[in-house]
Order: C-alpha cells, then sequence, then structure tokens
C-alpha cells in the first residue's frame, strides 16, 4: 500500500512539474480571419505566445520535433512523419494565444509548454516509435574527395531563430556565410560556407535523395560547398511540376561524385515517426 502511494506522488509531482502557459486560449479559425486561408505569423514577447490559425499537425511538428530539445531543429520535421490521428488535424486551423508567469525563452514556449498546452487542450496522446526504413550511407568515392577547406573567418556564421529575427549589422567587408540551396533555371544548387558534412545530409542532401542519410566518410572538417543537380521527380517550380528528366543537371547521385568525391550508398536504418494514439478537438475559450 506504501508503494502505490509513493508511485502516485511521484506522479502527481511530475504532472506538477511539467511546464505549462499561466493562461491560454484557443479558438478555432474562420473564413472571416486573416489567416484562414495559409495560416499567418507566429508572434512573441518575453511572456506571451500568439500563434495565428495554424493547423494542428504544424503545432504538433513545432512542439514535438522541431523543439523536441534545447536546440531548434526546424529541418527535423521533414525527416520525422507523424501517422495516425483523424483528417481535421491537416485541415482545421486553430490560434492560440498564451501567456507566461514569467519572461520565457522562446524555445521552451514553442517546445515542452506548447506540449503540455496540446496534451491538456487537445487531448492529445502521442507516441515516438522506430522503425527499419530505406536510408543512404555517404561514403567517400573512390578518387577521394573534391571538398574546398572553409577558411574560418572568411564569412559569418547566420544564427537561426524561430520565429525569424533581423541580424545584425556586418562590419564593412564581412559577409554571411552563405547556405542556400534553390533553384537555377531547372537545376537544384545548393552554395554553403563553413558546412559541415552532417549540415549537407541534414537538410539538402536529404531533400535531394529522399532518404536519411548517414555520414560515413570520416570526415570531420568545415567547408565551402556547390553543388548542382537535377531536382527530385515532383518537385515544384513555379506552380507546376519538374520533372527530373527534364533537366540537363546530373541527378544528385552523379553529382556528388563528380563534383564532391562522395557517393550515396544504398543502406537500412531506424528511422523515427510519431503515431498519434488520441487526438479531440478543443471547446473555444
Amino acid at each position: 500500500m506504501m508503494r502505490v502511494g509513493v508511485l502516485l506522488a511521484i506522479a502527481l509531482l511530475q504532472t506538477a512539474a511539467a511546464p505549462r502557459f499561466e493562461v491560454a486560449s484557443v479558438k478555432s479559425c474562420g473564413p472571416a480571419d486573416p489567416g484562414f486561408r495559409g495560416g499567418g505569423p507566429t508572434q512573441f514577447s518575453p511572456d506571451r505566445i500568439a500563434i495565428n490559425c495554424q493547423i494542428l499537425k504544424g503545432l504538433i511538428q513545432q512542439a514535438y520535433i522541431a523543439h523536441a530539445t534545447e536546440r531548434t531543429d526546424q529541418a527535423a520535421v521533414l525527416r520525422t512523419p507523424i501517422e495516425g490521428g483523424p483528417d481535421w488535424i491537416s485541415a482545421e486551423r486553430y490560434s492560440i494565444t498564451a501567456k507566461t508567469s514569467a519572461e520565457t525563452a522562446q524555445a521552451a514556449m514553442m517546445g515542452p509548454m506548447l506540449r503540455t498546452l496540446l496534451e491538456d487542450r487537445f487531448k492529445l496522446k502521442i507516441r515516438r516509435l522506430t522503425r527499419e526504413i530505406p536510408t543512404w550511407d555517404l561514403v567517400i568515392a573512390k578518387g577521394g574527395p573534391k571538398l574546398t577547406p572553409f577558411e574560418e573567418g572568411s564569412c559569418v556564421s547566420n544564427v537561426m531563430t524561430f520565429p525569424p529575427s533581423p541580424p545584425p549589422a556586418l562590419a564593412p567587408g564581412q559577409h554571411r556565410c552563405r547556405n542556400a540551396t534553390q533553384f537555377k533555371g531547372t537545376s537544384m544548387v545548393t552554395d554553403a560556407e563553413g558546412a559541415t558534412i552532417a549540415d549537407l545530409t541534414t537538410f539538402s542532401l536529404y531533400l535531394a535523395a529522399g532518404r536519411p542519410i548517414t555520414d560515413k566518410t570520416g570526415l570531420t572538417g568545415k567547408y565551402n560547398v556547390h553543388l548542382e543537380y537535377a531536382p527530385p521527380e515532383g518537385t515544384r517550380l513555379n506552380g507546376g511540376q519538374v520533372d527530373s528528366i527534364e533537366s540537363t543537371a546530373p541527378s544528385i547521385f552523379t553529382a556528388l561524385q563528380e563534383q564532391l568525391g562522395l557517393r550515396l550508398d544504398s543502406a537500412k536504418g531506424q528511422g523515427e515517426y510519431l503515431l498519434i494514439d488520441h487526438v479531440e478537438k478543443p471547446a473555444d475559450n
């Protein structure tokens, strides 16, 4: 009997310790709301957050994936699918206004505090699971790597924030390190300064290759990278569909070998996903 009492006390303490907003309002969005069609920006102040007309699935992505740890990782949203749940979690939009009892970091509001709110108000029950999936191993190709070493101090590193905020001014002669993947005609171009192999595998190469990538190159430095390749089939360009056959650029597999001296080998690994066990529509208040 005493053991049951101790376990209950521990459970109550854990529940009480869950980070939460002091007050919160959740309202469904209607056609008259400004962000009803495509959602609006999230606004922050030191003790307040205002989320404008977002779908629940997007909120789950932010609370459980992008802000799952103290380090914000928006690219992880692409690599972690969400399964289960009714269709309305990807269709109906909600606005949330919440206030904390003291000045709070944005990452805490968008992570653990938003998770508690979703579990309280949407009765959300979710599990983090893994399963075997097709992956790629990134290795050094025959002939060795063709990577340009990064010169420290040659550019100023970008600091990612959520929501995006204006960066501080640069001193004369300085420029920000490039880190972009964009279209050039019907080709995709990745330009990155001071990038690690991990930087490339978690976003740019993942988008192009369509599977999680494990770095097995053994390369630990920072590099300047310029890579041109055909976009994956189905990539949208100017509102239409780009078929990779129409591009004159090489595939991502050929481009990696010819331009960077790296190779993608087919493999299998563990992939993480979230499974929604239960969710309910909240009452407006």
